[in-house]
């Protein structure tokens, strides 16, 4: 178990948001969402899932390809903050499932600070 964390956190990351995305697609409400456009020159973001899903994309794109360079460059990564990096990761998508917006936001900014010190950490450390 500490070998999955440690040295192919990329293939655990990018199965959980596979998992993630196809639970979503089969059992969310699949609704659109845009922009209200005012009267006037000035765009009115009205909707709380915009920020997140601006959020969500680009921290997740950040992780997979931070770990995927982890990988690539044979670096590991800390066994115990990558367990947490993994929990903060699946309580987010958890949160974004129940339609709650605030708390995934809070959990997606802690992930990116988490995520950081991992990849800061695991660049002393060596296979």
């Amino acid at each position: 178990m500490k070998k999955i964390f440690t040295e192919y956190m990329f293939l655990l990351v990018l199965s959980t948001f596979g998992v993630y995305f196809i639970v979503i697609y089969f059992f969310g409400n699949n609704q659109s969402y845009g922009i209200n456009k005012t009267v006037g020159w000035a765009y009115d973001i009205s909707n709380q899932f915009f920020y997140n899903a601006l959020i969500d994309f680009f921290s997740k794109t950040l992780f997979l390809i931070g770990y995927f360079l982890i990988f690539l460059f044979q670096r590991k990564t800390i066994y115990h903050i990558s367990i947490t990096h993994f929990c903060i990761i699946f309580l987010s998508c958890i949160s974004i499932f129940f339609k709650n917006y605030i708390i995934s936001t809070i959990f997606l900014l802690i992930s990116i600070i988490v995520f950081f010190i991992n990849v800061l950490k695991s660049h002393t450390i060596k296979r």
